[in-house]
């Protein structure tokens, strides 16, 4: 059952998350975005993972808009889901079967209202943005991060990203190597967290909040009052740690395999 503990803070976040995926998708080669006159969307971003997507149902469930999103997307040959902002629809779910997408992912979107942070980052790591002339590095300190193949890392790292307006991609250098990685994309007054990592041998250390806090904080200068995320089961007791709160659970209907 999904928890909803913020509507308007819900609403608002997700707003800003389509915007997102929106500029997202105008840097990336072959991704597009697709919106429906009654409330779905069409994601698609061409990264090889099925969240990143995905056809988003609107509040106000139309099927055929829905379906027909989901013969588009299903097309593109990329791993894609369905996903939905509160319970599943049976009606939708039997949509989602047709296709395939009897799996399902649950993902909470924490939001965080601007607030004092915590201070100063141990002298040995360093938090940094990095331009587009350092994608190469980006791009490893991903892969190392998620363990994935150095050729999707690479398309996340694409200069056109890291040099985007309102983009940011961030590294922490531990001792001249950088062992931390994120991305923020700024949305008016909202600001939306991606691609948090840390590679394995260096986790545990207090490096990934050292990441987050100073994402925080320099999003906070640049404007925002507001963020989200989507968080894996690791990561949400941190980000709760610095004030984010639940405000709904998406599921995501996906390939069982």
């Amino acid at each position: 059952m999904t928890e909803w503990t913020d509507s308007t803070a819900g609403d608002e976040a997700v707003a800003a998350f389509h915007d997102a995926f929106d500029r997202l998708a105008a840097r990336v080669p072959g991704a597009y975005t697709r919106h429906g006159a009654s409330g779905a969307r069409l994601v698609c971003t061409t990264f090889p993972a099925a969240t990143l997507n995905t056809v988003c149902a609107g509040h106000e469930l139309d099927l055929g808009e829905v379906e027909g999103f989901a013969e588009e997307l299903a097309r593109t040959g990329v791993p894609w889901s369905i996903q939905v902002r509160g319970d599943v629809d049976p009606a939708l779910r039997q949509v989602a079967s047709r296709y395939g997408l009897t799996g399902e992912v649950s993902l909470p979107l924490l939001v965080w209202d601007a607030r004092p942070l915590p201070g100063a980052l141990s002298p040995s790591v360093t938090v940094r943005k990095v331009s587009g002339v350092e994608s190469g590095v980006f791009a490893s300190a991903l892969a190392a991060g998620f363990g994935m193949p150095e050729d999707v890392a690479n398309r996340l790292a694409l200069p056109a990203l890291l040099e985007a307006p309102g983009m940011s991609g961030y590294v922490l250098d531990l001792h001249g190597e950088a062992v931390a990685t994120g991305f923020n994309i700024l949305v008016g007054g909202h600001v939306g967290m991606f691609n948090g990592s840390v590679a394995p041998q260096h986790r545990g250390r207090g490096h990934y909040r050292a990441l987050v806090t100073a994402r925080l904080q320099d999003a906070v200068v640049s404007g925002a009052r507001h963020a989200f995320v989507q968080t894996t089961p690791s990561s949400r007791p941190l980000y709760e740690s610095l004030g984010f709160r639940l405000a709904e659970t998406w599921t995501y209907l996906t390939s069982a395999g």
